[in-house]
């Protein structure tokens, strides 16, 4: 009596959990083979899109093309949050000049713990959200270079220049509801737009980007620390996401 007892109530935990997840499925059209035993789905995405950096810099930075892969919790309270994700973003060369002199610097983003967000269903169109995430990057510079008399020179910034607090990168579907449906939304099964502002601190284990002491064409700077020119807040991103499908 006792055993038949505890097996229907089982049956009905498992039947429960199953409706749960089947309603959130549907709410925000997921499929539901991708959903494992605890209600997670996860999901990997092409992302591609770029950068501009404020400051003195003032220059734009293609990001990816990468993969981004993200988990959802779709058994937690509403809205949905996204549990974990990773998105791997390649080094970059950024163009850009140092008070008018034209220079590059390669650019390394590493990830510093997942990602993590929400998903809130918008009421219309039908399977449309609204993405709002965080992700932490520490960026690290090397291989600065500046160009004179049309050749390439080497400003050393030392081998371990990067900030010395990672960099906080919070992004949002970009809605626009003056139009008719809205756009700018994000949707699990076609992916969407996203976009961010946000602000890079002080740098540290940076030497100095010693110029070439030259009477009459360097009058009035020898070197340029990176603090100078690279920290900010009026940094944007936008990003798009597409292709969605189950991690490989």
């Amino acid at each position: 009596m006792t055993t038949t007892l505890t097996r229907r109530r089982r049956s009905t935990l498992v039947a429960g959990a199953v409706a749960v997840l089947a309603a959130m499925a549907s709410a925000v059209a997921v499929p539901a083979a991708q959903a494992d035993d605890s209600g997670h789905l996860s999901v990997v995405y092409d992302a591609v899109g770029s950068t501009h950096v404020g400051a003195q810099v003032d220059a734009d930075m293609p990001i990816g093309p990468t993969t981004i892969e993200v988990t959802i919790d779709t058994l937690a309270a509403l809205p949905t949050p996204i549990v974990d994700g990773t998105m791997n973003i390649p080094s970059q060369v950024m163009n850009f000049d140092i008070f008018g002199i034209p220079s590059r610097a390669t650019v390394t983003m590493t990830q510093v713990g997942p990602i993590t967000g929400t998903l809130t269903k918008l009421p219309s169109p039908r399977q449309a959200l609204d993405l709002e995430s965080q992700v932490k990057y520490d960026i690290k510079l090397s291989n600065v270079q500046a160009k004179v008399f049309g050749i390439w020179w080497p400003l050393a910034v030392g081998s371990n220049c990067h900030t010395i607090n990672p960099v906080t990168i919070n992004v949002s579907s970009p809605i626009d509801n003056s139009t008719t449906p809205p756009t700018g939304y994000f949707t699990i099964n076609g992916g969407g737009p996203l976009t961010a502002t946000y602000a890079i601190g002080n740098f540290t284990g940076c030497t100095p980007l010693n110029f070439f002491d030259i009477p009459g064409f360097f009058p009035w700077f020898g070197s340029v620390p990176i603090n100078a020119i690279v920290p900010g807040s009026d940094n944007t991103l936008s990003l798009n996401l597409a292709n969605p499908r189950p991690p490989a």
